[in-house]
């Protein structure tokens, strides 16, 4: 995360951070969301380190902060659901791949099975998966 951090704020000393460019980097492109607490919370270390090795004065963090919206509670599939989820990726069809409907069975089963999310199951490798000692390794969470 403190990558993006750098990117948002461009090259400059961490003493030199603008409250605006923060404020920017923890609002982001999207509404308000947990996100947005795990960055600051992120952001709350990495000044009060600045600030206790000298490199900053001050903290250009927001002292307000805004009520996010409570966190959603996950759907969990019933297996009659899971059943017919499974069922209906027979019946797709596409012009350009016949693996399509095993690509979303395997993706279903997955994301069912690990409770990991879409985003981190499209960024899976081939490296990630150890069939031998059936582990899955997720990176980049």
């Amino acid at each position: 995360m403190l990558h993006y951090f750098e990117r948002a704020v461009g090259d400059r000393q961490i003493g030199e951070v603008t409250p605006e460019s923060v404020i920017d980097f923890l609002n982001g492109d999207r509404a308000l969301t947990a996100t947005w607490a795990r960055k600051h919370s992120v952001l709350s270390g990495l000044f009060r380190f600045a600030i206790s090795r000298g490199y900053a004065d001050r903290s250009p963090l927001p002292t307000v902060l805004p009520n996010l919206p409570p966190a959603q509670t996950p759907y969990v599939y019933s297996t009659d659901e899971l059943r017919r989820l499974l069922e209906a990726t027979a019946t797709l069809r596409t012009g350009y791949s016949q693996h399509v409907p095993a690509m979303y069975r395997t993706m279903i089963l997955l994301l069912y099975g690990t409770g990991i999310r879409i985003g981190e199951a499209l960024r899976l490798t081939f490296q990630d998966v150890d069939l031998v000692e059936r582990i899955i390794t997720i990176r980049f969470t």
